[in-house]
């Protein structure tokens, strides 16, 4: 037997088919009908299109959406499907609905699983903070502050990465404090000292180097250079050179910071780890060599690495070098 068709997921083929061959007008026609549809699947469509074709007057139906799956919202908009992708949109959109957004960072959504319940409502959370600090509400940072204390780690992180569009020394006040009590999520933490840089990059520098070295967990480590190599920042860099001369002992747990470096993928990061691996350690010199093979396609780079251990004149080296850069 032929399968049984999905009227909803026929709607939503039927929309991008329209949408693929249709003028601009039309398709924002197209976008408006859509949005009224009862069923979750499709209005989350037609959202996620309000904001790739940039339709910027359509704000008042996506907010008209969006109130309608706050009614029954468990067995109208499971996961918050509709209402996720409604505010993503909003986001993209420039909305400056402060109001929206705060209502936003406040709303959970429970729901059943295996016995318990879980919130679907962190990525809205995690939109309407961003969108909260796009606009010019001026108790923006007050209603982020606690966002930074949400009970779900995504949301304290995605109010982490807000607050670096607010008011630089404010945001920078903030940061520390959350820094200093402690996330029991490594990850939030290390959002955290990142955004840091991103809001106050040469007052930061000692303060998040200095948080850096007291660490003794692997773990956060890892996860804090992972976040700054990640950033791309040039003081991020700064920190986890500054972090690794400091020193003495190269133990397993500072190769994290060499590893932030490669993440970090700029000139200068190549260019320092080059220098690590011709002029330190043997072991670190090792780890450098294998953790830059992800860029093995990138000759010039390539080049570069086999003049210096070349250089060294270290079979070990050597051996590992063309093992794992000549696959």
């Amino acid at each position: 037997m032929p399968p049984k068709k999905d009227p909803v997921q026929d709607r939503i083929k039927a929309f991008n088919s329209k949408c693929e061959h249709s003028d601009p007008e039309t398709v924002k026609e197209l976008v408006k009908q859509l949005l009224g549809d009862r069923h979750c699947l499709p209005v989350a469509r037609a959202a996620q299109v309000s904001s790739q074709r940039c339709f910027y007057d359509m704000e008042d139906d996506l907010l008209k959406a969006y109130r309608r799956f706050l009614k029954n919202p468990v067995k109208n908009d499971p996961n918050c499907i509709a209402k996720g992708a409604i505010a993503r949109a909003l986001v993209d959109l420039d909305c400056k609905d402060y109001t929206f957004f705060i209502a936003g960072l406040h709303y959970r959504q429970h729901e059943p699983v295996w016995g318990t319940t879980v919130d679907t409502a962190v990525e809205v959370r995690v939109s309407c903070a961003m969108g909260l600090a796009q606009t010019s509400y001026p108790r923006t940072l007050i209603e982020l502050v606690a966002t930074l204390h949400d009970p779900e780690a995504p949301v304290r992180i995605g109010a982490a990465r807000a607050i670096i569009c607010t008011q630089p020394l404010a945001a920078e006040a903030v940061l520390r404090a959350k820094a200093l009590a402690k996330d029991p999520d490594f990850d939030v933490t290390a959002q955290v000292l990142t955004a840091l840089l991103h809001v106050a990059p040469e007052d930061s520098r000692d303060f998040v180097s200095g948080y850096l070295e007291t660490q003794t967990d692997p773990e956060l480590i890892e996860a804090i250079s992972f976040s700054l190599g990640e950033s791309r920042l040039e003081a991020a860099l700064d920190v986890l050179k500054l972090c690794w001369d400091n020193q003495p002992l190269k133990r397993k747990q500072e190769h994290a910071f060499l590893k932030g470096a490669v993440f970090h993928r700029s000139e200068h990061a190549f260019s320092w780890l080059l220098d690590v691996v011709a002029e330190e350690d043997r072991i670190s010199a090792m780890f450098i060599i294998e953790a830059l093979a992800i860029y093995r396609t990138n000759e010039r780079l390539k080049a570069r690495l086999q003049k210096v251990v070349s250089q060294r004149e270290d079979d070990k080296l050597s051996d590992l070098f063309h093992r794992v850069w000549e696959k």
